[in-house]
């Protein structure tokens, strides 16, 4: 199923949704893109990457695929 961001409409890979539901609201069926969801959150999409990256290596959560 592809995906839009809610305030930008850029398509979105799965862990764009994936973080937004570990961070936002876990039942979402609308997203933010990395660059919309910093903004929000008032950080770096860097950071946002940074907490990408971990949940990939350490796979604590089964929210995040490796397709992006």
């Amino acid at each position: 199923m592809n995906h839009l961001c809610k305030n930008c409409g850029a398509a979105l890979c799965s862990d764009e949704t994936a973080l937004y539901r570990k961070l936002i609201f876990r039942a979402a069926t609308e997203y933010l893109c990395m660059d919309c969801l910093a903004v929000e959150l008032r950080t770096s999409r860097e950071k946002l990457q940074m907490l990408i990256d971990y949940y990939h290596r350490t796979g604590i959560c089964s929210l995040f695929a490796k397709d992006c």
